[in-house]
């Protein structure tokens, strides 16, 4: 299942798509695909600041969505594999 998340960009740079999933693989949040004011547009191409604010805002979103947190995905995680032992 994926998200959509619209993230209007400060300074009239304009609005910014992402389409984004949570890995179980991983135990991250991964961007599908994004567009920039209606272009295709990838992550590499952003700075790192603003790659760190996106992911920020994509984690938040995510929470607001479906009420998980990335340290109780953690958490539940190392209970499931320390029960398996």
């Amino acid at each position: 299942m994926s998200f959509l998340y619209k993230w209007v960009l400060s300074d009239d740079r304009g609005t910014m798509l992402v389409e984004y999933c949570f890995s179980s693989v991983d135990d991250c949040i991964k961007v599908v695909e994004m567009n920039l004011n209606g272009k295709f547009h990838r992550i590499n191409w952003m700075g790192p600041e603003g790659r760190s604010e996106l992911m920020t805002l994509l984690e938040n979103h995510y929470h607001s969505i479906t009420g998980v947190t990335l340290s109780s995905i953690q958490m539940r995680d190392a209970m499931i594999f320390n029960n398996s032992n």
